[in-house]
């Protein structure tokens, strides 16, 4: 987790200094912060070499219940920003919204399914509950990757 130069996409999903540079880069955590163009980005690499990781003993303590983790960031003039976490964001104790859910799926699928596929699954998902089966979920997957073959 501490590869401060990752050699390909995978690996930068799994680096926090990379996983912190691109989004500085970027501005963002999403998936398109990890493609392989931003694995490959001079700036993002320069900044990534930048982030040092350091266990904290008593953060690793609060393992398993908690994820605590610290950031510092000094810049350029000195000034430090620093912020603290309990928890990751996205684990049980401070879950998503359904609309993050819902603009994250969407962001991942774009890359694969046209967006009117995306959405029939999606819908299908979100009423799985009350579905007697999941064929028509199954069903509207193949559907979604044909559509997508059929797109290109």
């Amino acid at each position: 987790m501490d590869d401060q130069s990752p050699a390909n996409t995978l690996a930068g999903k799994f680096s926090l200094p990379f996983a912190l540079a691109t989004t500085l880069v970027n501005g963002s955590s999403g998936v398109e912060s990890f493609t392989w163009d931003a694995v490959r980005n001079q700036t993002i690499q320069a900044l990534a070499k930048k982030v040092v990781l350091r266990e904290d003993p008593s953060m690793t303590a609060k393992l398993p219940d908690l994820r605590p983790a610290a950031v510092k960031i000094t810049l350029a003039d000195g000034a430090v920003l620093q912020a603290e976490t309990e928890t990751n964001r996205g684990d049980w104790a401070d879950p998503y919204s359904e609309a993050e859910l819902t603009d994250k799926y969407f962001s991942l699928t774009a890359r694969l399914w046209p967006r009117a596929a995306a959405q029939t699954v999606h819908d299908q998902v979100m009423k799985l509950s009350q579905a007697p089966s999941i064929a028509a979920l199954s069903q509207g997957i193949q559907q979604a990757g044909r559509s997508a073959q059929a797109a290109q």
